[in-house]
């Protein structure tokens, strides 16, 4: 693509995005509608995860599909990775080469046998604080050149702003509920998750890929497939998770 043409596309898909947000009162779905746009105006198409935080909370909420919602789960679950370093330090973490990365114990090897060879975690910034993570994976070492690394930048403060905008607008309740609803669906996998590791002695990652095989062989979601794995096992309803409140009672618009 040349460089005017991508400045076009970069520059079109910024106007999509302000459209996408502010013409829903759905921030969940606005932010699924984000991870397309960002993955379509950015050199390579990488795959493309959004994270969010509310209070001790964090769950993905928005991806570019099934494969980009692992890559984040594993070093959600895991508890290192370069999403929670943004999320903690509020400022963007650059893996050019997992091969040459020795931070996060056995977080690059794992990205790795994935097939993802450069990551990048973009703090979502509002009033300072980082409320959420925009991650973007690449198959190829170095997939981010500096091009792209300032795309990632404007998208993410871009988005930042609309998400702020978004939140301010709509109901709080109804914003808790989307967002619980997101970290429910989580914690129903990762039970389902370990009653998968206990029946066939399996480390989390094999039982994280056994689990979707079964989602993609019934066409069902993960969740789905989740919840009934705990049932077939327990033979009750899935437990109810709980939430930690926020820290604030709601998120004031970003001052850009």
């Amino acid at each position: 693509m040349e460089a005017a043409d991508s400045d076009d596309a970069f520059a079109a898909g910024l106007s999509e995005l302000t459209a996408v947000v502010l013409s829903t009162p759905n921030v969940e779905g606005s932010l699924r509608d984000i991870a397309a746009i960002t993955t379509r105006i950015l050199p390579g198409r990488p795959m493309v995860a959004i994270t969010l935080r509310r209070g001790g909370d964090i769950a993905t909420v928005a991806s570019t599909g099934p494969h980009a919602t692992l890559l984040d789960e594993l070093h959600i679950s895991g508890g290192l990775g370069p999403c929670l370093h943004a999320l903690d330090t509020a400022q963007p973490v650059d893996v050019p080469d997992l091969t040459a990365e020795t931070r996060w114990g056995d977080y690059p090897h794992r990205m790795l046998a994935r097939g993802v060879a450069a990551v990048h975690a973009e703090p979502l910034l509002v009033d300072g604080a980082a409320v959420g993570s925009l991650n973007l994976y690449s198959p190829l070492p170095h997939g981010f050149d500096q091009h792209a690394l300032r795309a990632i930048t404007l998208t993410a403060a871009h988005t930042a702003v609309l998400l702020s905008a978004a939140i301010t607008m709509a109901d709080q309740s109804t914003l808790t509920r989307q967002l619980q609803a997101a970290m429910a669906s989580r914690s129903l996998i990762d039970q389902a998750i370990g009653i998968i590791m206990g029946q066939r002695r399996c480390d989390r990652d094999t039982a994280f890929e056994t689990l979707r095989a079964r989602s993609q062989q019934r066409n069902v979601k993960l969740v789905v497939v989740a919840g009934d794995t705990i049932r077939s096992r327990t033979g009750t309803e899935p437990a109810a998770p709980h939430f930690n409140p926020p820290s604030q009672p709601g998120l004031r618009r970003g001052k850009r």
